[in-house]
Protein backbone atom coordinates (compact mmCIF):
# COMPACT_ATOMS: atom_id res chain seq x y z
CA UNK A 1 0.00 0.00 0.00
CA UNK A 2 1.44 3.05 -1.07
CA UNK A 3 0.61 6.68 0.68
CA UNK A 4 1.86 9.99 -0.35
CA UNK A 5 3.65 11.56 2.59
CA UNK A 6 0.62 13.74 3.92
CA UNK A 7 -1.15 10.89 4.40
CA UNK A 8 1.40 9.67 7.28
CA UNK A 9 1.63 12.17 10.13
CA UNK A 10 4.32 11.74 12.66
CA UNK A 11 3.40 9.61 15.05
CA UNK A 12 1.61 7.41 12.94
CA UNK A 13 2.28 3.80 13.20
CA UNK A 14 2.91 1.72 10.04
CA UNK A 15 1.31 -1.75 10.02
CA UNK A 16 3.90 -4.09 11.96
CA UNK A 17 4.94 -7.29 10.17
CA UNK A 18 5.03 -10.34 12.30
CA UNK A 19 6.60 -13.93 11.47
CA UNK A 20 7.19 -17.15 13.25
CA UNK A 21 10.59 -18.17 12.42
CA UNK A 22 10.72 -21.80 11.65
CA UNK A 23 14.03 -24.18 11.71
CA UNK A 24 14.17 -24.67 8.48
CA UNK A 25 13.61 -21.09 7.54
CA UNK A 26 17.12 -19.98 9.58
CA UNK A 27 18.61 -22.56 8.31
CA UNK A 28 17.82 -21.47 5.00
CA UNK A 29 18.58 -18.13 5.69
CA UNK A 30 22.02 -18.63 7.35
CA UNK A 31 23.24 -21.49 4.84
CA UNK A 32 25.85 -22.62 4.66
CA UNK A 33 27.26 -21.78 7.55
CA UNK A 34 27.22 -24.44 10.22
CA UNK A 35 27.18 -22.74 13.66
CA UNK A 36 24.34 -22.20 16.68
CA UNK A 37 22.48 -20.09 13.76
CA UNK A 38 21.76 -23.23 11.85
CA UNK A 39 22.76 -26.31 14.11
CA UNK A 40 20.58 -27.38 17.08
CA UNK A 41 23.82 -29.20 18.85
CA UNK A 42 26.10 -26.17 18.29
CA UNK A 43 23.33 -23.72 20.21
CA UNK A 44 22.73 -25.95 22.91
CA UNK A 45 26.57 -26.04 23.71
CA UNK A 46 26.56 -22.43 24.08
CA UNK A 47 23.72 -22.84 26.21
CA UNK A 48 20.83 -21.40 24.16
CA UNK A 49 17.64 -23.33 24.38
CA UNK A 50 17.59 -23.50 19.95
CA UNK A 51 18.86 -22.16 17.41
CA UNK A 52 19.44 -18.32 17.08
CA UNK A 53 17.98 -16.44 14.86
CA UNK A 54 20.62 -14.89 12.56
CA UNK A 55 20.65 -10.46 12.42
CA UNK A 56 19.94 -10.25 8.88
CA UNK A 57 16.47 -12.11 8.99
CA UNK A 58 15.41 -8.93 10.94
CA UNK A 59 16.55 -6.39 7.94
CA UNK A 60 14.15 -8.87 6.00
CA UNK A 61 11.29 -8.31 8.12
CA UNK A 62 11.55 -4.45 8.05
CA UNK A 63 12.11 -4.44 4.46
CA UNK A 64 8.79 -6.62 3.87
CA UNK A 65 7.11 -4.55 6.00
CA UNK A 66 8.05 -1.51 4.14
CA UNK A 67 7.71 -2.58 0.96
CA UNK A 68 4.40 -3.19 1.88
CA UNK A 69 3.29 -0.26 2.96
CA UNK A 70 5.79 2.51 0.78
CA UNK A 71 6.16 0.71 -2.02
CA UNK A 72 8.36 1.49 -5.12
CA UNK A 73 9.72 4.26 -2.68
CA UNK A 74 11.21 2.05 -0.07
CA UNK A 75 12.86 -0.15 -2.59
CA UNK A 76 14.77 3.21 -4.35
CA UNK A 77 15.34 5.69 -1.61
CA UNK A 78 14.97 3.31 1.51
CA UNK A 79 17.75 3.07 4.57
CA UNK A 80 17.72 0.97 8.11
CA UNK A 81 20.18 1.06 10.49
CA UNK A 82 19.21 -1.55 13.37
CA UNK A 83 21.26 -2.42 16.76
CA UNK A 84 20.09 -6.16 17.88
CA UNK A 85 20.83 -6.95 21.49
CA UNK A 86 18.15 -9.70 22.97
CA UNK A 87 18.61 -13.37 21.10
CA UNK A 88 15.52 -14.93 19.02
CA UNK A 89 15.28 -18.63 18.78
CA UNK A 90 13.74 -20.98 16.36
CA UNK A 91 9.20 -21.07 16.53
CA UNK A 92 9.16 -17.59 17.97
CA UNK A 93 7.52 -15.19 16.54
CA UNK A 94 9.10 -11.54 15.66
CA UNK A 95 6.92 -8.39 15.31
CA UNK A 96 8.50 -5.56 13.10
CA UNK A 97 7.50 -2.04 14.14
CA UNK A 98 8.17 1.33 13.06
CA UNK A 99 6.73 4.99 14.09
CA UNK A 100 6.73 8.00 11.37
CA UNK A 101 8.81 10.75 12.52
CA UNK A 102 8.95 14.45 11.37
CA UNK A 103 8.56 14.79 7.56
CA UNK A 104 11.70 16.50 6.03
CA UNK A 105 11.31 18.43 2.96
CA UNK A 106 14.42 17.24 0.66
CA UNK A 107 13.61 18.76 -2.73
CA UNK A 108 10.37 17.63 -4.73
CA UNK A 109 10.03 14.88 -2.28
CA UNK A 110 9.63 14.28 1.42
CA UNK A 111 12.00 12.24 4.01
CA UNK A 112 9.80 9.83 6.32
CA UNK A 113 11.94 9.08 8.90
CA UNK A 114 10.74 6.50 11.05
CA UNK A 115 11.72 4.95 14.46
CA UNK A 116 12.22 0.75 14.30
CA UNK A 117 11.79 -1.81 16.81
CA UNK A 118 11.45 -5.72 16.48
CA UNK A 119 9.76 -7.87 19.41
CA UNK A 120 8.96 -10.98 20.63
CA UNK A 121 5.63 -12.23 20.79
CA UNK A 122 5.85 -14.67 23.27
CA UNK A 123 6.90 -12.40 26.09
CA UNK A 124 7.12 -8.79 24.66
CA UNK A 125 10.89 -8.57 25.22
CA UNK A 126 12.18 -6.07 22.41
CA UNK A 127 14.92 -7.50 20.32
CA UNK A 128 16.47 -4.68 18.49
CA UNK A 129 15.96 -1.16 17.38
CA UNK A 130 17.50 1.58 15.01
CA UNK A 131 16.21 4.03 12.51
CA UNK A 132 14.93 3.47 8.91
CA UNK A 133 13.67 6.40 6.08
CA UNK A 134 12.04 6.70 3.04
CA UNK A 135 11.73 9.53 0.44
CA UNK A 136 8.46 9.50 -1.16
CA UNK A 137 6.59 12.19 -3.61
CA UNK A 138 4.31 14.34 -2.00
CA UNK A 139 0.76 14.52 -3.71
Amino acid sequence: MTLCAGEVPEGFEVPSFGRTITREMAMIHAAPMKNFHTVLEDAVALGFPDIVIAGPMFVCFFSEMFTRFFGEDWITTGNLEIKLFKPVFANQTINARAIVGRHEPQGERVRIPLEIWCDRQDDGARTGAGTASVLVRPQ
